[in-house]
């Protein structure tokens, strides 16, 4: 029979206690003449819940060898569990797989009435302990933030430091920069956070480790108000010892961007001519629209990002495919015809004013990356920003000037998408398949408006076959159009 050994610490900074409790059960092996074949060891790990990388994989270990694991030894019942529930069924697990649990240091542990017993005091004991512990680890916590101290690790920007009333921070002067410089290009609302993210990293932005900052990271800086000097854990919040790296009047602008109440801000991109069916497609269950991206580096796809439906996901050539197959049975008459100028005038206004709007904001862009070179070729000539890293930046700015040139010079340059359409249709009945697939993203986005106001429904059942999209194009009819009920259901719809 094979015999396993059991060790645990709960933080990383105990793993060095971790060869002292190996050699403790090994030394117990050696005089109950047990044949330990394999150790598993958390590190860092906590005893008040038993959802442990290793323990669970010392059970599955068990499970698949059945009858030929003797022994599980741990130096004390407390490695093994510091819940009087989790220690009862980890013990009774094991048993029902012909395994026994022996404690070093509690030896009368076993399967007799006295020793169950023992065992159920012990775990009391234990879990006495811990509920004690973590009560008094939590008022301490609490006092700290009402002082205003900050006593878990430091963010990024931030350093751990002791001084005489307790642990607390201190700013980092290498990063604390960098991160003021990335809540500066946040606040002017003319980038998302991702691009400021690639910005800063380029500037030399790296955490402790050497790593770039992962994205959900940076994300959850921005709305950290220990930036501004508070204090938070859970409802309280409190006034901060430690500096700043950013003013309140900075955080909370930043805030507004982050939620879309600053004027200035920069819309999430929704128009994409990878996916000109975002956000207009809708989930057949929520009824939000569809969000689209890249998978795998390679696979166009839509999708319903709501966290708890999440009911759609659907390739984008068989969605798209199946959308022009559905206009392709709007036949335009003689009375839509008629009306499309009234109709297309609201709809034109609007767009004019959001291309101005969009000229605008990009034009602040253009000149917020030019200044952002003019800089970063300062800091290469001052020495403090790498070659390797002046290289990147200077690609991603060039990258960024040239989408930016390419899409004020687009806005400048569309000829009016309506004015067309009501041309075309005063000569010929449209063919709107046809329209779609030589028409650009706007065009396409200005088609999908008109015919269809409130978006259309998608599901992986019916397609476009639902009541809700029948009653959206029934209005439509009805409002525009007060056609004969025959007319709108023989033949294809016509509109």
């Amino acid at each position: 029979m094979d015999d396993l050994i059991y060790c645990r610490v709960s933080t990383a900074e105990q793993s060095e206690s971790l060869p002292v409790q190996e050699k403790k059960c090994r030394d117990f092996a050696q005089t109950q003449n047990l044949n330990v074949t394999l150790v598993f060891t958390d590190a860092g790990e906590s005893a008040r819940t038993a959802d442990r990388p290793q323990l669970q994989a010392l059970l599955t270990f068990c499970r698949k060898r059945k009858g030929k694991i003797g022994n599980v030894i741990v130096a004390d019942l407390s490695r093994l569990a510091r819940n009087v529930a989790d220690q009862s069924t980890l013990i009774a697990t094991l048993a029902e797989l012909g395994i026994r649990l022996r404690s070093v240091d509690e030896q009368h542990v076993d399967g007799t009435a006295s020793g169950k017993f023992m065992a159920g005091v012990t775990g009391v004991f234990n879990q006495y302990f811990s509920d004690s512990l973590s009560e008094r680890v939590k008022y301490r916590m609490h006092a700290a933030v009402k002082a205003g101290r900050f006593v878990w690790r430091a963010p990024i920007g931030y350093m751990n430091s002791k001084t005489g009333a307790g642990s607390t921070i201190r700013l980092d002067a290498e990063r604390a920069p960098l991160v003021r410089k990335g809540f500066e290009l946040m606040a002017s609302g003319n980038y998302h956070a991702d691009d400021v993210l690639r910005t800063i990293t380029a500037l030399g932005l790296r955490n402790a480790r050497g790593a770039m900052l992962p994205r959900q990271t940076w994300h959850a800086a921005l709305r950290n108000p220990l930036y501004a000097g508070w204090v938070k854990s859970g409802d309280l919040i409190e006034r901060g010892v430690h500096p700043p790296i950013v003013t309140q009047q900075l955080f909370d602008a930043v805030q507004q961007v982050l939620t879309g109440r600053s004027k200035t801000a920069r819309t999430r991109q929704v128009l994409n001519p990878e996916f000109p069916l975002r956000q207009f497609i809708r989930c057949p269950k929520c009824n939000k629209g569809l969000t689209a991206g890249i998978v795998k580096k390679k696979f166009r796809y839509y999708w319903c990002y709501q966290k708890d439906c999440r009911s759609v996901f659907v390739p984008a050539e068989e969605l798209e495919q199946a959308f022009v197959g559905w206009l392709a049975q709007y036949e335009p008459t003689t009375e839509y015809l008629a009306l499309l100028p009234s109709i297309a005038k609201e709809v034109w206004a609007k767009r004019k004013e959001r291309a101005k709007q969009d000229s605008r904001a990009l034009t602040i862009r253009l000149q917020e990356q030019k200044h952002l070179n003019s800089q970063a070729i300062k800091a290469k000539l001052k020495g403090e920003l790498a070659e390797e890293d002046f290289a990147d930046l200077k690609q991603n700015i060039n990258e960024e000037i040239t989408r930016i040139e390419a899409a004020i010079t687009a806005l400048e340059s569309e000829r009016s998408t309506m004015e067309e359409l009501i041309a075309q249709t005063q000569r010929e009945l449209i063919d709107l398949p046809s329209a779609w697939k030589k028409a650009g993203l706007s065009e396409r986005r200005e088609l999908c408006s008109m015919l269809f106001p409130e978006g259309l429904v998608w599901g992986h059942e019916w397609g476009f076959l639902n009541s809700q999209n029948t009653s959206i194009m029934q209005d439509l009819c009805d409002a525009w159009f007060n056609v004969e009920d025959n007319d709108r259901f023989g033949g294809p719809t016509r509109i």
